[in-house]
């Protein structure tokens, strides 16, 4: 759906008036690192691409990268935070902001230790043993995949029936 604005004979999208309304030069995104798990739902839904996802200097790290020239202030971001850990800052006046892309997050991947493809990201992996923790032994390891979990589970049956 396109608008018009009131004296004016061109029409524009929504995306396009809230962008006349809340200046892209205003606004910032704050992670607060330690709650961060990585799990990039902030980035799946921002609508302009404003957060996205980029390989680190090591191969096993990522990053959550903010690029503020995309940014048109939504607050999707901030509402599909799981972890309440993002927050959506005006910048202060008169203060110019760097134009490029700013690094927010950046943590290691952990890969399974069955087949070497990527799992999670470690601070996630953290966060669920640490709560597995508080009530019990984990029931399971984060150290395979789905399908080498599976299979290491049939195989330790077929030791444990050898040994009978």
């Amino acid at each position: 759906m396109r608008l018009r604005l009131p004296g004016s004979k061109e029409k524009m999208t929504r995306r396009e008036f809230l962008r006349t309304i809340r200046p892209k030069k205003d606004w910032r995104v704050i992670i607060h690192k330690d709650k961060c798990t990585g799990c990039g739902l902030c980035m799946v839904d921002c609508p302009t691409q404003a957060l996205s996802l980029s390989r680190g200097g090591k191969q096993e790290a990522y990053q959550f990268l903010f690029r503020p020239d995309r940014c048109d202030a939504c607050g999707i971001c901030e509402r599909s935070c799981p972890e309440n850990c993002l927050r959506l800052e005006r910048e202060s006046e008169g203060k110019s902001r760097e134009k490029q892309a700013a690094i927010l997050f950046e943590d290691e991947i952990c890969r399974c230790t069955g087949c070497g493809i990527p799992l999670f990201p470690r601070a996630m992996v953290k966060k669920i043993e640490d709560k597995m923790m508080t009530a019990g032994k984990p029931t399971w390891s984060f150290d395979f995949c789905p399908s080498c979990r599976v299979k290491s589970q049939f195989e330790g049956e077929r030791i444990e029936k050898s040994k009978v």
